[in-house]
């Protein structure tokens, strides 16, 4: 694996030697690189230890209180009407939530057809219908939550809000913090079954195109070889998932990972029209030949009709 890793990188027309390889080696090619996009993901969600100054910003800017008297007393939240309320809608590892109160007598996930997170009653709820998971995530009673939100009121206006929002800021860095374990495993699933489906469609699409131009090249060796070409473009991308590359310089790099594909499809062109040149050349003089035979069967056709004259 490693020298077709080298080869994609420095050399990708030396890849057409492995076009013949069995299908497992790129899958496993492909598996290989989405686990290290994973990398960087898990990473940022092992690091966290509280909410960034721009999350914060934004939940306060888009934060909508009820119209209700809704608050949470003694860990428990009271409403004097019955409603479903969406407070906010924040990005978490990647993944978007609407958080809600909820005042009817119990929990339904079905009234919810995003991933969210719910206070009914004495209870928070987290649940999720992401890709191939449906599942409710989390049920903890707010009792065993931050204290700070033990008692809240969402009826508050002025300066009272910036108490209120620190209480709120405070509860969601314990939440996450705490279940930073769960959620690497869950960012590993999604993020690996991601680059699979990304890799996959690309370079697919990537072989489809350039077999349909390069018809004499079976679909199976074209996929095995772009394959391997798109080795640059995976680590394009992977650097990208850990450091967040400049908007320009993602481009660019991507503009290069592509280059490499291009690269081994013209080479598989050159060698291509190489060999119908040298059929065609065969040929000819495959062709010349078989005149110059005939040539001279006619001529000692001839020179026996001449002799049976005389």
């Amino acid at each position: 694996m490693l020298d077709r890793i080298r080869l994609a990188l420095v050399a990708p027309q030396g890849l057409i030697k492995y076009r013949k390889d069995r299908l497992i080696f790129p899958i496993f090619f492909m598996l290989f690189f989405a686990v290290l996009m994973t990398v960087g993901p898990i990473i940022r969600v092992m690091q966290f230890d509280a909410v960034t100054n721009e999350t914060r910003a934004a939940i306060r800017e888009n934060f909508s209180f009820p119209s209700a008297d809704c608050n949470i007393e003694d860990a428990e939240l009271i409403c004097d009407e019955t409603m479903r309320h969406e407070l906010f809608e924040e990005n978490i590892f990647g993944l978007g939530f609407s958080v809600y109160l909820d005042s009817h007598d119990t929990y339904d996930a079905s009234a919810y057809d995003t991933n969210h997170i719910v206070l009914n009653g004495d209870t928070m709820y987290i649940s999720i219908d992401e890709m191939f998971i449906d599942q409710q995530f989390v049920e903890k009673p707010i009792s065993e939550m931050h204290q700070s939100i033990h008692n809240l009121d969402f009826n508050v206006e002025g300066f009272e809000q910036n108490a209120f929002f620190n209480a709120v800021f405070n509860a969601i860095n314990e939440e996450v913090s705490q279940f930073r374990g769960v959620w690497a495993s869950f960012t590993f699933f999604t993020e690996f079954i991601s680059a699979i489906i990304l890799f996959l469609i690309f370079v697919s699409l990537n072989a489809f195109l350039i077999q349909q131009r390069l018809k004499e090249v079976p679909f199976k060796q074209m996929f095995v070889m772009m394959t391997y070409a798109s080795t640059l473009l995976f680590v394009v991308l992977i650097f990208n998932n850990l450091v967040m590359f400049n908007f320009i310089i993602f481009i660019i790099l991507l503009f290069i990972g592509f280059r490499q594909t291009s690269r081994l499809a013209f080479e598989i062109q050159r060698r291509i029209q190489n060999a119908q040149a040298i059929e065609r050349r065969l040929k000819d003089e495959q062709q010349n030949r078989d005149d110059a035979d005939e040539q001279n069967d006619d001529f000692n056709q001839d020179s026996d009709d001449d002799e049976f004259d005389r």
